[in-house]
């Protein structure tokens, strides 16, 4: 696989280099033909074992093993989950996150994991099962939602989303639950990454989250995909204040903890929310 991805990493130069000659055209012909034997793939992220089935779901591990994406996150995160416990995890995407939070429950705790896009489904048992988990994880089918129904959701590279964009590869017909009406029973640790729709989700387990509910919560937060969920940056970090959480952003670059007073650079971060002790 090493040698994959130094001739992918190799043919990725050449293709820029073609972009700046005018020669994209030759670049789209040729790399359907040229990316089918990268498309399946098994690396070691972390101590994690991750198989995957196209490009897009090797870029993004390619980025966990490269750049230490979500590094500090998961650190964080196993450091937040009581042995025994139980987490609700909204977008179980190929299972890297996953499996840290079933090593950290331990045997005796649960993680029920939503995961709306059929298409990984095969990836994520498989992923669960090679790191020696899947008794540990239930997987949901469902989107989390404010309200219990169906739903469009739209699948398009590495990000797949109820609120998607026009260009997205494929649309289809998915169940949305409220988080209060799926889950019974206390949680421990909620993690959402929903592509937009953490407002939405949040709103859907205002009941678990509410009379000392998790004492922790890892949120992605996106401006633009919240805006083009019809929310905002200001309205999720309202929501979680207001419920009673102490929230930070995860600075992966300097491996800390940073306050919202100060600013970060890309396009998303990822919040740790805490409620004091």
């Amino acid at each position: 696989m090493q040698l994959k991805l130094v001739i992918l990493s190799a043919l990725e130069r050449l293709a820029a280099l073609a972009r700046r000659l005018r020669l994209g055209f030759l670049v789209d012909a040729l790399a359907p033909h040229l990316s089918r034997p990268f498309e399946r793939f098994a690396l070691d992220v972390g101590g994690v074992r991750l198989h995957g089935t196209d490009l897009a779901q090797l870029h993004y591990v390619r980025e966990l093993a490269e750049q230490g994406r979500e590094r500090t996150f998961v650190e964080l995160l196993a450091n937040d989950i009581p042995r025994g416990g139980v987490v609700l995890e909204g977008g179980a995407h190929l299972g890297f996150i996953t499996v840290h939070a079933a090593r950290a429950v331990g045997p005796e705790g649960r993680v029920i994991a939503f995961e709306p896009n059929g298409s990984v489904h095969n990836v994520l048992r498989a992923n669960l099962e090679e790191n020696g988990v899947a008794e540990r994880v239930d997987i949901v089918p469902f989107a989390l939602g404010e309200r219990t129904g169906k739903a469009r959701f739209y699948a398009s590279g590495d990000t797949s989303s109820l609120f998607g964009p026009s260009s997205a590869a494929a649309t289809v017909e998915v169940d949305v639950v409220r988080g209060d009406e799926a889950v019974s029973g206390p949680v421990d640790l909620v993690k959402l990454d929903v592509e937009g729709a953490e407002v939405a989700a949040l709103r859907g387990m205002e009941g678990l989250l509410a009379n000392g509910g998790p004492r922790a919560l890892f949120v992605e937060c996106h401006p633009k995909l919240l805006d083009q969920a019809g929310s905002s940056r200001d309205e999720l970090l309202a929501w979680l204040r207001g419920a009673g959480y102490e929230v930070a952003w995860i600075d992966e670059p300097s491996r800390r903890l940073a306050p919202l007073s100060e600013p970060w650079s890309g396009d998303y971060v990822n919040l740790r929310c805490l409620r004091p002790t």
